[in-house]
């Protein structure tokens, strides 16, 4: 009997152990983006906020390296200039907003303790939905102007962050998208300054 409760505490201590290793928790912050087009300037806009918020969780792979994957929501989007017709006397702000569930594998190191750390890695992004308005109105619903987008988004993002205690955290990042949002001639390529507030249970 005292044998196999001895075999039965080993156990929990050896998967308390591992568990150890892991790390789960929650974020949320802000985006600043926009879209690159390297062919059309009238889709290379002016940045706008957005939120984001997710969840998250890392493996510890030793005392200066981790690797962190996430699953995020995030407005992005931009805007530019129109005139809705001939008689108007200024421009109207053409404002366009990009829904995604992000997908970021991070690499994390910390060069100097478990305060400050770098990271960097790959993201996967799924667009879930799209509008683009001008003076509240959506142009996609009301004049057919909606652009055909591709639902796979792919690029690079890399940053700095530090631990604050035992469960906060904060992080700035850019994102630098490497595929074409667009189906059609303008091609805009996303790209993003981020600041995230985490925290880990």
């Amino acid at each position: 009997m005292k044998k196999s409760v001895l075999f039965v505490v080993m156990c929990l201590a050896i998967s308390t152990k591992g568990l150890a290793q892991w790390n789960f928790g929650v974020k949320a912050g802000v985006n600043y983006s926009t879209q690159h087009s390297p062919v059309s300037s009238v889709f290379d806009g002016s940045h706008r906020w957005g939120p984001q918020v997710g969840v998250m969780t890392s493996y510890t792979l030793s005392s200066s390296f981790e690797l962190q994957g996430e699953l995020l929501y995030a407005r992005r989007g931009f805007k530019t200039d129109v005139y809705v017709d001939m008689n108007d006397s200024k421009a109207h702000d053409w404002n366009f907003s990009f829904h995604y569930l992000n997908l970021p594998v991070l690499a994390k190191y910390h060069p100097f303790g478990k305060i400050a750390y770098i990271e960097a890695g790959p993201q996967l992004g799924y667009l879930i939905d799209s509008s683009n308005k001008v003076k509240g109105v959506d142009l996609g619903d009301e004049a057919g102007l909606k652009p055909e987008y591709n639902k796979i988004d792919f690029g690079f993002v890399g940053g700095i962050g530090a631990d604050l205690g035992d469960h906060f955290n904060v992080d700035v990042r850019y994102y630098h998208g490497l595929t074409h949002t667009q189906k059609d001639y303008d091609k805009g390529e996303n790209r993003s300054l981020e600041l995230s507030v985490g925290y880990w249970f």
